[in-house]
């Protein structure tokens, strides 16, 4: 004799029924718990803690050097010229990537420090009202980045009336102080040079004019003040001088596109300054 299983009481349908319901609800509220979690762990875990005065992270995005040497006063045309190219430099930092300014000077007993540096905390345009407040993050990149910068950037183009240009070697100084730093490999380094290039140091003088390429790389001097610029890249903002026709000749953007290309640096703008 066959048994047949009881049939189960509507009200053990409606039951089972709103378990299954509850069930379902539970696992979607869980569901949506573990993904705004994920979402503010993200939004939270994009953020770096920034110097309180720099604006650093601990490991910036990149490093941006410019190095500035001015020896001869600017005319109105030149000093406009430079100021537009430091602000397109200054704007095109990434967020949390760092800008030191340096001017040229000896490095005989001391390497050069940095005359300001900064690193950019990001714009508006890198946040949304969701993950972040793009108000703030405005605020902070103009009062503690851009304005610094500006107020540096002013005191740049007055001549320094220094009678002698240790170019090479501040190239130097930057690359072991700025791009050689223990943790920066891998990351974008960028040397921004402005001056007139022309070198002027009792081992090394472009005054009386530029040697040919091959001996002045192969000479001893050069050896000297060599560095490794492997992974830069590297801009000559070029500022004309009045005698610009006999002391300035293609030959001396040459002989500086050959030394970059020598240290293992790559030329990736060579720029007159107007005026």
């Amino acid at each position: 004799m066959s048994s047949r299983r009881p049939r189960r009481s509507r009200a053990d349908e409606r039951l089972a029924k709103e378990r299954r319901k509850g069930l379902l609800q539970f696992g979607l509220a869980g569901t949506v718990i573990i993904a705004v979690g994920a979402f503010y762990f993200s939004a939270i875990s994009g953020q770096r803690s920034l110097d309180s005065v720099t604006l650093c992270p601990d490991d910036p995005s990149s490093v941006t050097v410019l190095l500035v040497d001015v020896t001869d006063p600017m005319n109105r045309p030149q000093q406009q010229d430079f100021l537009n190219q430091l602000a397109r430099l200054k704007n095109s930092i990434p967020r949390y990537g760092q800008l030191s300014v340096m001017r040229v000077d000896s490095t005989g007993t001391n390497l050069l420090a940095p005359v300001i540096t900064r690193c950019s905390p990001g714009t508006a345009q890198d946040t949304d009202e969701i993950k972040g407040n793009p108000a703030k993050i405005q605020r902070q990149w103009e009062s503690g980045f851009s304005e610094p910068l500006d107020r540096a950037f002013a005191g740049l183009v007055r001549a320094n009336g220094a009678t002698v240009s240790p170019i090479m070697e501040s190239v130097q100084s930057v690359a072991l102080t700025e791009f050689q730093k223990a943790g920066r490999d891998g990351i974008a380094k960028r040397l921004v040079i402005a001056s007139d290039l022309l070198q002027n140091t009792d081992a090394i003088s472009f005054y009386a004019g530029v040697p040919a390429s091959d001996a002045f790389l192969g000479s001893d001097a050069f050896r000297r003040v060599r560095t490794d610029l492997r992974g830069v890249d590297v801009e000559l903002w070029q500022l004309q001088r009045l005698d610009a026709s006999t002391t300035q000749p293609r030959a001396l953007s040459a002989l500086w596109e050959a030394a970059i290309d020598e240290q293992g640096g790559e030329i990736e703008r060579l720029y007159n300054v107007s005026g």
